[in-house]
């Protein structure tokens, strides 16, 4: 047999690689196509992903979650789901027994995600439980995720009760003169005059009803934080400026000039788990409440002088009380809800805008307060804490997974960190809410464990 020529071997190596490449070239095509060759591949980029409570999945890992109440969603952004629904397979396994079932006609479809409230006829048991959700979409491809959660009976009873109620006492007199120590506060930021008292009431009822109803809202949001679906999702707390005694009162009083330290508008004890249903919080020393003429360490901040220098002396302002346009009468009168804009001065005008944007602010405080009494926020990972902070600044506020100060502004973040703007719900994310995780615990939708 004759030996190849070193021609003949050039030609066979080049047909070779001409048919490699063409081979892969084919490949290539085929994979980028949408034809299907072989099983299904199943897609787990996070398309369709699994979800509690509202919360982050990093944030929602290690949460202890009670029997019933708490909130699973399905969120499927870009999925064809909420219009071909029969395509999701959602399936709960009990780690103990390996009993399974399957609850996907259960859910409430959304734009971009379904969302189930645990009822208490599922029967879910303590222990490991796995959620598997599964999605075929109408061309057969097939998009999964999965997870474990721990589910625990609550010991003893829930921390925040039905019967729970929040007294702001607006009407407290440390000093024993006869006149709530709020007005005096109000005097500080212009807005009530010593010698005027029938328009000090004027003025410190308006604000109350403000802030009260600034409370209700933060408590009572408009929107759905932990993505529940349901119209109402109300925490079942009461807030009132008159006392029950028939109900679980935690009373806060409102009103007096902080004896230890100037710049801190409110001192309320962090009471872990709401132990304490019946806390007072009312003391000059050491202080506890809230001291609304504190409010002047934000003097600096453009709303703040926007809004309070026409009443400030010190600043060139007139009381309330001190100048023409405050006849108590009139003043009634314009600040009616059906009185007609226009027929306002402007300094009625003004008068007005304080009561909002203060009683916006005081009540934002309120709320705050209230939380750290019902138990908000735990230090520490779920199920021990709910993201809280140990020390200093941050002690029983929000921090972030990594224990640093939460960067997006709730309403539980430390008060250093919160501007005045944000108190009064006028910066850009509007009115301040309870961070997702806050809530579900407000809703009894978390197990917080004290093990230490």
């Amino acid at each position: 047999m004759s030996q190849p020529t070193p021609r003949s071997s050039l030609r066979g190596s080049t047909i070779a690689i001409l048919i490699g490449g063409l081979g892969g070239i084919l490949l290539l095509a085929l994979a980028a196509s949408d034809l299907d060759f072989g099983p299904t591949r199943i897609d787990r980029s996070g398309r369709l992903s699994i979800h509690l409570n509202g919360v982050s999945q990093r944030m929602a890992r290690d949460v202890f979650l009670p029997t019933k109440g708490w909130v699973l969603q399905i969120r499927f952004p870009d999925l064809p789901v909420s219009e071909s629904p029969d395509g999701l397979v959602v399936i709960l396994r009990s780690e103990r027994t390996g009993a399974t079932i399957e609850i996907q006609d259960r859910f409430v479809f959304q734009e971009d995600y379904a969302t189930l409230v645990i009822p208490k006829q599922m029967g879910l048991a303590a222990g490991l439980l796995s959620v598997r959700a599964i999605f075929t979409d109408p061309g057969g491809r097939k998009f999964e995720d999965s997870r474990r959660i721990r589910i625990r009976s609550p010991l003893g009873s829930l921390p925040i009760g039905a019967r729970q109620v929040i007294h702001f006492d607006f009407g407290v007199d440390h000093d024993g003169d006869g006149v709530p120590d709020f007005w005096k506060d109000l005097e500080v930021l212009g807005l009530a005059s010593g010698s005027h008292p029938d328009l000090a009431r004027l003025i410190a009822d308006r604000i109350e009803a403000r802030a009260l109803a600034r409370v209700e809202a933060a408590y009572d949001p408009d929107h759905d934080p932990n993505f529940t679906g349901l119209a109402r999702d109300q925490v079942t707390v009461l807030f009132e400026p008159i006392s029950d005694p028939a109900a679980l009162i935690t009373r806060i009083c409102v009103g007096g000039s902080d004896p230890s330290q100037r710049d801190l508008v409110g001192h309320v004890r962090f009471d872990l788990g709401n132990e304490d249903k019946t806390s007072l919080e009312c003391n000059l020393r050491p202080a506890a409440g809230l001291f609304p003429a504190e409010l002047e360490t934000y003097s600096g901040d453009p709303l703040y002088r926007e809004v309070l220098d026409p009443f400030v002396a010190a600043r060139g302002g007139r009381p309330i009380g001190e100048h023409p346009d405050d006849d108590l009468e009139t003043l009634s009168e314009s600040l009616r809800a059906h009185f007609d804009a226009d027929r306002r001065s402007s300094r009625q005008s003004k008068i007005l805008r304080a009561i909002a944007v203060i009683g916006d602010v005081l009540g934002s405080i309120m709320a705050h307060e209230a939380g750290h009494a019902l138990g908000l926020v735990a230090e520490g990972r779920p199920s021990v804490g709910l993201f809280g902070g140990s020390d200093g600044a941050d002690y029983a506020h929000n921090v972030d997974v990594l224990g640093q100060a939460e960067s997006s502004a709730w309403l539980m973040n430390a008060g250093g960190n919160l501007s005045f703007a944000e108190l009064a719900g006028e910066a850009d994310g509007g009115p301040l809410q309870f961070r997702p995780l806050n809530f579900a615990y407000l809703r009894d939708r978390v197990i917080v464990t004290d093990v230490r």
